[in-house]
């Protein structure tokens, strides 16, 4: 797994630089924060006396970024198997090695609202943890770590990337270091694939100082093409 986590780390770092990257210092220095409630000064540089900005009210989508979430999860288990967690997302199955839970995307992104890809928010939300040392199914881009004949690792991507410079790279959050049961053959043609794997899944942040690099994980970890026939 080394070499996953050195890959995840140089996206999330390279993510992470652009975003941090300081802009060109114009004559004009400005500080504006669209979540203050006091008003905001500009001051120009030789330009005369400082203009006020009266304050932005917050939209509805600051306010729930900035609220945490609940302590615990709503969860409501029908007759049909299927679970409602937190009236917005949907499980299908009994979370076992024969019925692993079918989680989605939209699930395990849901981890940024409780947690920073830089700074003190590390606790997932609810709703993820108590998928933690259960059994899970999901559908995505597989990408191995290096080409090569056979791999017993691989990335599993919710956005397609090459590792380079063609895709989206990934987050800590739309992205899963998967362990496989057993090696799986490579070609030309498989580099990287779109389908779906399943394991035991591992709710663990992992930070390289004070960035996350890393959430979730897939051990015993199977593909159309490792399960056994």
């Amino acid at each position: 797994m080394k070499i996953v986590i050195s890959i995840l780390t140089i996206a999330v770092l390279a993510g992470a630089a652009a975003l941090l990257w300081p802009q060109d210092k114009k004559n004009i220095a400005v500080d504006i924060s669209i979540n203050d409630n006091t008003g905001t000064t500009i001051k120009p540089t030789n330009l005369g006396a400082p203009i006020a900005i009266p304050a932005l009210p917050k939209t509805a989508a600051q306010t729930a970024t900035n609220t945490s979430a609940p302590a615990t999860s709503i969860i409501k288990r029908d007759s049909n198997n299927q679970i409602e967690v937190d009236g917005r997302y949907t499980i299908l199955g009994s979370g076992t090695e024969l019925d692993p839970y079918r989680i989605t995307w939209e699930l395990l992104k849901s981890a940024y609202e409780t947690m920073d890809l830089n700074g003190p928010r590390v606790t997932p939300p609810k709703r993820l943890e108590m998928l933690n040392g259960t059994y899970v199914q999901i559908s995505g881009y597989l990408a191995p770590p290096l080409w090569g004949q056979e791999t017993k690792e691989l990335l599993v991507l919710f956005n397609r990337w090459d590792g380079c410079c063609i895709g989206l790279p990934p987050t800590p959050f739309d992205c899963i270091e998967a362990q496989l049961s057993a090696p799986m053959k490579l070609g030309a043609a498989h580099t990287i694939s779109f389908g779906t794997i399943r394991g035991k899944f591992i709710v663990e942040p992992f930070k390289a100082g004070t960035f996350l690099i890393g959430l979730y994980r897939l051990e015993e970890a199977q593909t159309d093409e490792t399960k056994s026939r």
